[in-house]
């Protein structure tokens, strides 16, 4: 009896380490060259063609530069919202910038603004429960993007490294910046 029970445990670890440390999905190897400067008009004409809708005037863009840059501009976005709100990010932590964040999303939330929300459910490991609860009972949807499990440790980084926030569809902002104080600051 001994030896099945083992042998039974053995076969599991077996087939456990066979499902996780398989090759994942053969990913695309192609390295596209660059034609044209950022500044170019020949750019706008080719990305119009392919996205579909051309590029129109009106719009402009702003390069903001770290966190003293971007969450202010963020906050004062989500604070002027007047129909719908989409953040999605890998990073939001709990500590002073998170609090900031959920308390003008909240307060939207409760203005009668659509608020989705998708963390990253390993890169948001650092916001605490509490605040997922209180953001979830403003009426916010939250959602967390693939929670690791352990029949899927082979696809622990097919994460969500996206961070994007959209206002009323006109207002965007992406980039590099997570929600989470700066490193030595106050949490």
């Amino acid at each position: 009896m001994l030896t099945f029970a083992l042998s039974t445990i053995g076969t599991l670890v077996f087939v456990v380490l066979v499902l996780n440390l398989r090759k994942p999905e053969k990913q695309a190897q192609h390295k596209i060259t660059r034609l044209y400067d950022i500044k170019s008009p020949q750019l706008k004409r080719e990305m119009g063609a392919l996205l579909g809708p051309a590029i129109v005037a009106g719009n402009c863009v702003q390069a903001l530069e770290n966190g003293d840059e971007i969450f202010p501009s963020m906050l004062a976005a989500i604070g002027a919202a007047k129909r719908t709100i989409n953040f999605e990010t890998y990073i939001y932590w709990s500590g002073a910038v998170g609090e900031q964040f959920a308390e003008a999303l909240m307060e939207r939330a409760h203005a009668g603004v659509l608020i989705h929300i998708m963390l990253d459910w390993v890169g948001c490991s650092k916001m605490s429960p509490d605040l997922v609860a209180r953001l979830t009972r403003a009426g916010i949807e939250v959602e967390r993007y693939h929670a690791l499990r352990w029949c899927s440790l082979g696809k622990l980084n097919n994460r969500t490294h996206r961070k994007v926030l959209i206002v009323d569809g006109a207002i965007g902002f992406t980039g590099g910046v997570g929600i989470a104080c700066p490193s030595g600051a106050d949490a």
